[in-house]
């Protein structure tokens, strides 16, 4: 709906679309969902994690694809000060294109997370990707060219390799994100719960 009304395909085209809305159906209601979206996201902490962890398929870092586990867990070969070892494996169904196959990656196990904590966040984390480039002593070929597409700029990059926290990342969002905000409300199908 946001697309056609605000007409951001090439040359303004307008798809047709039909949208059904669900009954009794709010944005803070719990879903699992009966199947595995992605042979990469077996379960609902992998989907709650996702957002946040995406984020490293544009660096050096493993999102741990190709493990039992994927986008429950982030490493390196040579990340320091982290105890947690995986080796990445070619897996049934799962993608042939992994970071580090065969090599023990060392990082951060995040199996132990609550998906229902993660989910009352509402937010992406980007403390994941900070925690991982302070850790990598090799900081030039950390991001790649990937990186600009899944941050939608080159923004989010130099303010990690300018030593930006969190919380000034998140502050710099602020402005653009209340615009963006005040235009999706014409689009939305269900009302958004914390505005």
């Amino acid at each position: 709906k946001m697309i056609n009304g605000e007409k951001w395909l090439k040359n303004k085209v307008q798809c047709q679309l039909t949208v059904i809305p669900c009954k009794n159906w709010n944005r803070d209601m719990k879903y699992s969902l009966p199947v595995k979206p992605s042979p990469n996201l077996p379960n609902s902490l992998s989907i709650a994690l996702y957002p946040s962890l995406c984020f490293f398929e544009g660096t050096v870092v493993s999102a741990g694809r190709g493990t039992e586990f994927p986008f429950q867990c982030y490493g390196h070969p040579y990340m320091d000060s982290s105890e947690f070892p995986f080796v990445p494996r070619s897996m049934p169904g799962a993608s042939k294109y992994f970071k580090f196959k065969g090599k023990t990656c060392y990082g951060i196990d995040l199996r132990k997370l609550d998906v229902d904590s993660l989910r009352a966040e509402k937010a992406i984390s980007i403390s994941y990707l900070i925690h991982a480039y302070n850790q990598l002593s090799e900081k030039t070929d950390f991001f790649n060219a990937f990186f600009r597409n899944l941050a939608g700029t080159n923004e989010l990059r130099q303010q990690i390799e300018k030593g930006y926290t969190e919380d000034q990342i998140r502050e710099s969002w602020q402005k653009d994100l209340e615009e963006f905000k005040k235009v999706r409300s014409k689009y939305l199908i269900y009302p958004d719960l914390n505005e």
